[in-house]
């Protein structure tokens, strides 16, 4: 329905089947269009002398409000509080329905419908920033005198209420509304073909993505869920979005697997396929798969499942959920595998705010037992661990030998700045996991966060395959629309042995490459001539060949004497992205300091270095860009920088330089990629 928010009543009658059906409009309770809030009665300070105007000092981003105004009690900051009072109004229309953000505390904060003196209805925040339709059904007080009151009686964190566009209605509207928004969209010349969308990573159509979910290999289709809002374009109202392909490229967007659902967020998880059939949720001859996930919400943090038997598409939450309850806000993100030694399902998952893992065992998905617990560990004066994954390995060079791999999340204090990961190599026995050095950093850029690996890939393909968010969530409002954030490439993974200098042992180090399926999108290869790389930068491409800024370089690079050699990606007269090889840090780095748009947060801008050993006085390096991300693979992937940029000139070249005679650029080799996305 069209809501036209008027403040009179328009009644049409129409005939449907010789029956005279009558449709009443809308009427409008309140906008909060004004610049006061007219006959509202306030108390406190919380809600300030007039609606605001989007978000106040402090506070993060506001939207999903109608008009220019809205009531935002974040007046002050989390601590003030008050009410507000409406008018006496009669009661209509079967529905009253409203927008509604902030936090989410049932006795402190909300609004709520009084008729005859009582409460009769109320709500509070979803526990996000960005407003969603919510309604209560009215019809039996139709024709009775109501009051609303929105109160913010909250003083900590998340302690105030965001309500806009109050109206009486027959016809409630839906939450979100996204599959009309999703319409309108797939009708847009710009379908997913924006100046700065990825075109070869995954991206969602539209509104907010972030942690990868549920990565499972079944019925011939890799399953990518992660972390979507259905409501906006910033994070809130966590449900798991579905996406599928066939060759790691090419993705299907399907609808919400698991959406928020009264006020309970679907945070991070897992998806295993039961082929044993241990939960009972199918049969052996159709697996069922299954998502183990956290369940937010309340203050609270729970493990719940949800089963499909029809490869993903349709879901139901099982009945005793949850399965694990600590009765904490910080026990988030389970990954669980099939662990064949002891013939039971594994579980680790994370004590966020203590820095400890905690292992379950399970033979039937459903009942699980506390096998034992690790960490503190790591970089152990930073906060928060989540998001964590355990794996095997093979080594590479060590023919039969595999290792045990541990990765978790930090959500600050990372090697470049805010969010990243590290990873620890050691063994695992079915109970208990045990490091054999020192933690190491996953990505050494700033945009890599989350990985998970994909479960049930067969063993005739034998590799192990994850992908991260390509964001952080320090500067994660990143200058895209209607969407935001996308995945990183999808990487294969192996351990290798390995010293990065003479002062120090070889460790065994995480190696990511590129999934081969990657080389399938190649639509031209050259190679270029950086014989006379020198200073200053020379244009060895020009802009028409790289117009579409999607392109892998494979290049070896020769150091010699000089502090640096390398790159620039230009993308205008003083824009550009420099990726080289630096003697003094002896590493690789991005620097994006003048890649673009880099202000739109002050902590965006910057160079990320990598270590990286030459062997044979040379490193090598496969850099792909695509648009608004750069990933820089060295030395076959022993160390890796993912960085997003956000070039607003567009017209890209590749330009060489080398510090001195010595340097060289013995091997550059140009792939032009094609566009997964874009129609035809």
């Amino acid at each position: 329905m069209n809501h036209r928010f008027c403040s009179t009543i328009f009644v049409a009658c129409t005939v449907l089947a010789g029956t005279a059906m009558v449709v009443a409009d809308d009427l409008l309770i309140e906008d909060f269009e004004s610049d006061s809030y007219k006959k509202w009665v306030l108390t406190g300070d919380a809600f300030g002398n007039a609606p605001a105007t989007g978000a106040l000092a402090g506070q993060g981003s506001v939207s999903g409000f109608r008009g220019s105004r809205l009531v935002n009690t974040f007046n002050g900051g989390d601590g003030s509080t008050g009410t507000a009072t409406s008018p006496v109004f009669r009661i209509e229309r079967s529905h009253i329905a409203f927008l509604i953000g902030g936090g989410q505390h049932k006795e402190t904060l909300g609004i709520e419908l009084r008729v005859d003196g009582k409460v009769v209805r109320s709500e509070t925040g979803p526990g996000s920033e960005e407003l969603t339709w919510s309604s209560w059904d009215v019809s039996h007080f139709r024709g009775k005198q109501g009051v609303l009151r929105i109160l913010d009686l909250a003083t900590g964190g998340w302690g105030h209420i965001n309500v806009d566009h109050i109206i009486q209605t027959n016809d409630p509207p839906e939450r979100f509304d996204l599959e009309y928004k999703l319409a309108q969209y797939r009708q847009s010349a710009d379908y997913m073909n924006e100046p700065l969308r990825p075109q070869f990573h995954f991206s969602p159509e539209i509104n907010w993505m972030n942690d990868p979910n549920g990565l499972v290999f079944h019925g011939g289709e890799y399953h990518l869920f992660h972390q979507y809002n259905p409501g906006g374009n910033t994070w809130g109202h966590m449900s798991w979005g579905h996406a599928v392909s066939r060759n790691l490229t090419h993705w299907k967007h399907l609808p919400l697997a698991i959406p928020v659902e009264d006020g309970f967020m679907a945070f991070s998880g897992c998806c295993v396929v039961d082929h044993n059939n241990t939960s009972g949720f199918g049969d052996r001859k159709k697996p069922p798969m299954v998502a183990i996930y956290t369940e937010h919400g309340h203050g609270e943090q729970v493990q719940n499942l949800a089963w499909s038997n029809d490869h993903g598409r349709t879901w139901t939450k099982y009945d005793q959920n949850p399965v694990l309850d600590l009765d904490r806000q910080d026990f988030r993100d389970p990954k669980v595998f099939w662990h064949e030694p002891t013939n039971r399902w594994v579980m680790v998952v994370s004590l966020a705010i203590e820095k400890k893992l905690v292992f379950y065992g399970s033979s039937d998905l459903t009942t699980w037992t506390e096998l034992s617990r690790f960490g503190p560990a790591g970089v152990i004066d930073k906060p928060n661990w989540e998001c964590p994954d355990l794996f095997e390995l093979p080594v590479e060079g060590e023919r039969g030998k595999t290792m045990w791999v541990l990765e978790v999340d930090m959500g600050s204090g990372s090697v470049a700045g805010g969010s990243g990961g590290e990873y620890f190599v050691g063994t695992f026995d079915g109970q208990c996991f045990n490091t054999l050095q020192h933690a190491q950093w996953v990505d050494y850029g700033r945009d890599f966060y989350a990985p998970i690996s994909w479960d049930n890939i067969p063993k005739t393909d034998g590799r192990r395959i994850w992908i991260g968010w390509f964001n952080n969530w320090e500067t994660c409002l990143v200058p895209t629309s209607p969407w935001r954030s996308c995945m990183s490439t999808p990487r294969t993974l192996s351990l290798r042995k390995v010293a990065f200098n003479d002062e120090e042992p070889a460790t065994y180090v995480l190696v990511q490459k590129p999934v081969r399926e990657l080389q399938d999108l190649r639509s031209s290869t050259r190679m270029l001539d950086a014989t006379k790389a020198t200073w200053p930068p020379i244009a060895v491409t020009n802009a028409d060949e790289l117009k579409d800024m999607t392109f892998e370089l494979e290049t070896t690079v020769t150091p010699g004497t000089a502090r640096s050699v390398g790159f620039r990606i230009r993308t205008g007269e003083d824009e550009y992205t420099e990726v080289a090889y630096d003697r003094n840090y002896c590493g690789v780095y991005v620097d994006r300091t003048k890649s673009g748009n880099v202000n739109f947060h002050d902590a965006f801008a910057g160079r990320h270095t990598a270590p990286a050993r030459t062997t044979n006085g040379e490193v090598t390096l496969r850099i792909f860009v695509d648009r608004s991300t750069i990933e820089v693979f060295v030395n076959g992937g022993e160390s890796v920088i993912s960085d997003r940029i956000f070039p607003t000139g567009h017209s890209p070249s590749v330009e060489v330089f080398a510090g001195n005679d010595s340097a060289k650029i013995s091997s550059l080799k140009l792939h032009t990629l094609n566009s997964t996305w874009r129609r035809k």
